[in-house]
């Protein structure tokens, strides 16, 4: 009876977590070789919440924006071969219709990813290389 009532509770506890991960290594990108690439990051933060967001920056660092709303529209120039690092943390808040989190990455204008997560607990993990 006791490991029933155990499993119970970790069923509805489990149940009780909405929590959603998107991480994706795209590894190399198949672009066509240039020395110069134009990396745009953007993400959309719901009102009434904050985000922790990381991108990889044109000196080689990543840059960490705590606490940051609104949207974020950042453009680096970042040369052939990096490797980049983008990620966003955010707890949405419960909202009617649902909040969501809506973060995309380009290339030189062409789209690499575009991901809406709705869940509770938002991480949004994207690593890539350029060619």
């Amino acid at each position: 009876m006791k490991k029933h009532l155990c499993l119970f509770v970790i069923a509805i506890l489990a149940a009780s977590c909405s929590y959603n991960v998107y991480d994706m290594n795209r590894g190399e990108l198949s672009l066509a070789k240039k020395d110069t690439y134009q990396v745009e990051y953007m993400t959309d933060i719901p009102q009434g919440t904050t985000a922790t967001i990381s991108y990889t920056d044109k000196d080689n660092t990543q840059h960490i924006e705590k606490l940051y709303t609104g949207r974020l529209d950042y453009t680096v120039e970042l040369p052939s071969g990096k490797s980049c690092y983008f990620t966003v943390d955010v707890e949405l808040p419960k909202t009617t219709p649902t909040s969501s989190l809506h973060t995309f990455v380009k290339v030189n204008g062409e789209t690499i990813t575009d991901q809406t997560q709705t869940n509770k607990n938002a991480k949004f993990r994207f690593a890539f290389k350029l060619p």
